[in-house]
């Protein structure tokens, strides 16, 4: 089992709920409820779930780029949130975001050379002809020529612009990435280029990623272990392939049974969940997918399923996993 690069413990964010004049916190967004998790080094994790599930707001917590309600998250031995104003600056050269709209995530009025190197001068770590090398080896790491350095945004394709922003992300040497729908807004013809220059990367620099989707198609491909979330709490973590081949919560079976197949021949089931997603203002007490799993009981509404480790490694938050499985 390869070493732990960063340790989110009980991780918790809630947002307030304002009304009136006077903005008085009625109620709180229960967005990220008690969440625990590792990340690996050089390996990918898939954060899988969907929208409103809270798997944008996880990434943010852990690059701090938002503060925590509660928890703890450990980065190479240190706690995030007893770091001092300098030892916080000193993380973020470590940590980068690779954001799911390319034409919102870099300056328009910047260069792609000075988008990419913006980090580095940022940060202090070269500047002058140094800092020009260092924006010309990213262009090539991520298949741009070196006169793609003086042109804006505006002039690339939409792959184009996201390998610019996975340079960017590149520019202070990060251990950790987290890619949030990096090709979400992407052509489907390009994606795989553009997966297949991550998969590269992680190769040759030794990059771990948190791999934020709601695409399972490419969280398959890409990714060593998933998480599965849903309303705010993780109800399924494993290998890949053990969660694709054998997922236990009826939540990740309906996600997966939905997942296109290639082959026109194969006929498969898809599970369609009945109701809706419940607020995330005021979560039900006990499973908070009771209401819409076929399989709930009496204990479902009183009690709140813990992960449970069902084989090596592979952990589900359901009182029935087993009995349930097909």
């Amino acid at each position: 089992m390869s070493e732990v690069l960063c340790n989110v413990q009980g991780l918790k964010k809630y947002f307030p709920v304002r009304e009136g004049i006077l903005s008085r916190t009625v109620a709180h967004v229960h967005a990220v409820d008690d969440v625990t998790f590792e990340i690996r080094r050089e390996e990918t994790l898939g954060l899988v779930g969907e929208s409103g599930c809270g798997k944008t707001t996880v990434g943010k917590c852990i690059l701090r780029l938002i503060p925590s309600t509660a928890g703890k998250i450990v980065f190479e031995g240190r706690n995030l949130f007893e770091l001092n104003k300098q030892q916080l600056q000193a993380f973020r050269r470590q940590t980068a975001m690779i954001f799911q709209d390319p034409y919102s995530s870099l300056n328009p009025r910047m260069t792609a050379g000075n988008n990419i190197g913006e980090p580095v001068t940022i940060h202090r770590v070269a500047g002058g002809q140094k800092k020009r090398d260092i924006v010309l080896e990213l262009l090539e790491k991520v298949g741009l020529k070196p006169q793609h350095a003086s042109r804006y945004p505006h002039e690339f394709s939409g792959g184009q612009m996201q390998r610019i922003a996975i340079a960017r992300a590149l520019a202070l040497k990060p251990n950790l990435v987290v890619a949030d729908e990096p090709v979400a807004a992407l052509d489907v013809s390009i994606r795989a280029g553009i997966l297949n220059l991550m998969k590269d990367l992680q190769n040759e620099i030794g990059l771990s990623y948190l791999f934020i989707s709601h695409d399972l198609s490419v969280v398959r491909y890409l990714c060593d272990r998933v998480i599965v979330m849903y309303l705010g709490k993780l109800v399924e973590i494993g290998d890949t392939d053990k969660v694709f081949y054998r997922p236990l919560h009826p939540y990740t079976r309906a996600l997966i049974s939905a997942v296109p197949v290639p082959d026109p021949t194969i006929r498969r089931e898809i599970i369609i969940l009945p109701g809706k997603v419940p607020t995330p203002i005021d979560p039900p007490p006990g499973c908070r997918f009771k209401s819409r799993c076929p399989h709930a009981q009496p204990i479902c509404s009183k009690e709140e399923p813990l992960l449970m480790e069902i084989s090596s490694g592979h952990f589900v938050a359901c009182h029935f996993a087993l009995e349930s499985e097909v």
